[in-house]
């Protein structure tokens, strides 16, 4: 009797044992600022699964996720919870060690990024509010405004391989060179109900600039983003992405493309469903010679709008105040039948405006210079 009453005890101490580890492996909550003063300070405490919950407030920090598959949430929202690199001379955020898509930031504002320099230098920085370096992490309900990288992706960077996904964000108000929205490069990203609103480029992409990328962009706005040259929302270059329900509203690009500039070899895919149209207003071209296709659902054909030719529906074309050529029209014949463009309207927004007026007389001072 007394040797069965040790091997049972023998028994159930290993048995304790494992559940005692069970216990400890299990995800846990670390408190900002409770537990810990800074978000940093919560990362590098976290391990994997962990939660780090963020009191509102404004937070002077660049964070740096280290690989870490956790989830960094704010308690009430991105309108009371920043992270502010205000003179930190740097990328507010940075997923740079191969962190997926367990890696989750939601619901922060993110402002007054500068962009990382250890790629090309101090004079060209990438990736004001968000870096992102062969790695694809999650990034929810937060809004990027007033962020500016000397080079690429004022708001974010997303480099090779990264195929960061990106839910119900406002992007507002950031600047950069190429893709003051965000810049990709050979990855696929996902954009889905993100709103960009008041972006500047000073060369092209003022909403987002693609570089041999396959971006999806799914329920998305464009509204107000401007470029210098092409591209007044979006700038595709070698690229193959899809634009799916997408709304572009009075954007401006200087020279060509004010939604949508098509560069070499790209063939965006842009899709409707029903009577939705992915343009809103007349001057929302998609130009380029890269080549796209617009999928409608119904018969489509040549739709001159302005000096350039979309591929739409009739209902589509005239809702854009635009000339429908017919059901199985080209693009090719609009040479002939779209109307001569007014050689006034220099950058071919469909206005004769200060714009125009602008690029004219730069044109004299070239001319006089030569």
């Amino acid at each position: 009797m007394k040797l069965h009453t040790c091997i049972t005890k023998l028994m159930i101490v290993p048995l304790l044992f494992i559940g005692v580890c069970d216990i400890s492996a299990m995800a846990g909550t670390i408190f900002v600022p409770k537990d810990v003063q800074t978000i940093q300070e919560g990362i590098d405490k976290a391990q994997g699964d962990d939660t780090i919950l963020v009191s509102p407030g404004r937070y002077y920090e660049s964070i740096n996720f280290n690989g870490k598959a956790i989830t960094l949430k704010s308690e009430n929202g991105p309108s009371v919870t920043i992270i502010d690199g205000w003179r930190l001379g740097d990328s507010v955020v940075k997923c740079i060690n191969g962190e997926g898509p367990s890696t989750r930031i939601d619901g922060f504002t993110i402002t007054n990024g500068t962009g990382n320099a250890d790629l090309y230098g101090e004079r060209e920085t990438i990736g004001g509010g968000l870096l992102c370096l062969h790695s694809s992490p999650t990034v929810l309900n937060c809004i990027f405004v007033d962020n500016e990288s000397s080079y690429l992706g004022g708001a974010i960077y997303n480099g090779e391989r990264s195929n960061t996904i990106i839910r119900s964000c406002k992007i507002r108000s950031n600047k950069a060179d190429r893709g003051a929205g965000i810049y990709n490069t050979k990855g696929a990203p996902e954009i889905r109900d993100t709103e960009f609103s008041n972006n500047y480029a000073s060369y092209g992409g003022g909403g987002m600039y693609n570089y041999g990328s396959n971006a999806s962009v799914i329920s998305c706005t464009f509204r107000k983003n401007k470029s210098q040259y092409n591209g007044g929302a979006l700038y595709d270059y070698d690229s193959t992405g899809r634009i799916t329900k997408t709304i572009f509203n009075n954007n401006v690009a200087m020279f060509s493309g004010n939604a949508v500039y098509r560069g070499y070899r790209s063939a965006t895919y842009i899709e409707g469903i029903g009577d939705d149209n992915f343009f809103k207003t007349v001057h929302d071209t998609v130009e380029g010679t890269g080549g796209y296709m617009v999928a409608r659902g119904r018969a489509v054909g040549a739709c001159c709008v302005g000096t350039g030719c979309l591929i739409v529906d009739e209902q589509s074309c005239v809702q854009a105040g635009g000339s429908w050529l017919g059901p199985n029209s080209s693009c090719d014949e609009q040479v002939v039948a779209c109307p001569k463009p007014n050689t006034s309207d220099i950058n071919t927004d469909g206005v004769v405006d200060m714009m125009d007026l602008v690029l004219l007389m730069t044109s004299m001072e070239k001319g006089s210079a030569n």
